[in-house]
């Protein structure tokens, strides 16, 4: 009888053991789909270099190379622009989405807007390596 209840209760060990297993198993699966679902999507980063002065919204930057990425927050609108070793952020903040227009090289991801002679450019879109959709900036004159 006591050879029974020994068997019983290790019956009980494997099973606790499994369904400790099991939990832990869903309870990973969970955070990994959490995880990707608050990012919303693969983030971009790009190391751009520029071979003259350039602008974004509020701020003018000399040439250098500079890192653009997407942050991940549940959206794809939102683009920090920061030095190359990531120290300093120059800017983060909301994009329009925009298609990447017919004609554009692929290996080509700024356009500029327009401005007249001597003006420092500012960046209209960046467009990051591969991808048909870009990040359009906005400016005081735009809103």
């Amino acid at each position: 009888m006591i050879v029974a209840v020994s068997h019983t209760s290790e019956r009980e060990d494997v099973m606790s053991n499994s369904k400790l297993v099991l939990v832990s198993c869903i309870a990973i699966v969970t955070a990994l789909l959490a995880t990707s679902a608050a990012s919303g999507s693969i983030p971009h980063t790009n190391y751009l270099t520029f071979n003259s002065p350039f602008a974004l919204p509020g701020v003018s930057l000399p040439a250098g190379t500079y890192v653009f990425d997407v942050v991940a927050t549940g959206s794809n609108h939102v683009v920090r622009v920061t030095s190359r070793d990531g120290l300093r952020t120059y800017l983060t903040t909301f994009t329009v989405n925009v298609q990447r227009p017919k004609g554009l090289p692929v290996n080509r991801q700024i356009v500029f807007n327009e401005v007249p002679a001597g003006t420092t450019p500012p960046v209209k879109a960046w467009f990051p390596v591969g991808q048909t959709i870009g990040h359009q900036f906005v400016y005081q004159s735009q809103r």
